[in-house]
């Protein structure tokens, strides 16, 4: 199959289906490739999402979240 008719046939895919055989093709790429791929495939399926929360989430799945330390939770404010 030549690299046209497959791209055709990857068009032809409801897009969930699209993005299934995306992630089996990215199996054997190294760790960081996959998850960048990853990442850019959960933001295309849920193109609602707001991008400070991607970049949220992805601090937090890097382990570079902060942890809020507020005195108000400790003794709320009257």
């Amino acid at each position: 199959m030549s690299v046209t008719e497959l791209a055709k046939e990857l068009a032809a895919l409801p897009r969930a289906k699209r993005a299934e055989v995306l992630r089996a093709a990215c199996h054997d790429l190294d760790e960081q490739s996959r998850q960048a791929v990853e990442r850019l495939l959960r933001r295309l399926e849920n193109r609602d999402v707001p991008e400070d929360f991607w970049e949220g989430l992805e601090e937090a799945e890097d382990g570079k979240a902060t942890d809020v330390q507020d005195e108000h939770f400790k003794q709320p404010p009257a």
